[in-house]
């Protein structure tokens, strides 16, 4: 198990960002794209409404790209 995000994959380098994100109101905005970026390949990440960013830790096969489009295509802006 990877000590950093508790994954099965053992060791593996890890990229960890902030990304801000405007439109996120509630718990349900941040519920709702933390569910959506989960499940995205080598994505491990978690959305805060009340500071407006997705914490993301991304693994080798990450592609921030698709997490960005992921984002836009739920209506919110990054």
């Amino acid at each position: 198990m990877c000590e950093t995000c508790g994954c099965g994959h053992g060791d593996h380098q890890h990229i960890h960002l902030l990304l801000p994100v405007r439109g996120m109101a509630c718990e349900k905005c941040a519920a709702r794209i933390t569910e959506t970026l989960n499940q995205l390949p080598g994505v491990h990440a978690t959305a805060d409404h009340k500071l407006g960013v997705v914490s993301l830790l991304l693994h080798d096969e990450a592609d921030l790209a698709k997490a960005k489009q992921a984002i836009i295509n739920l209506g919110y802006e990054v």
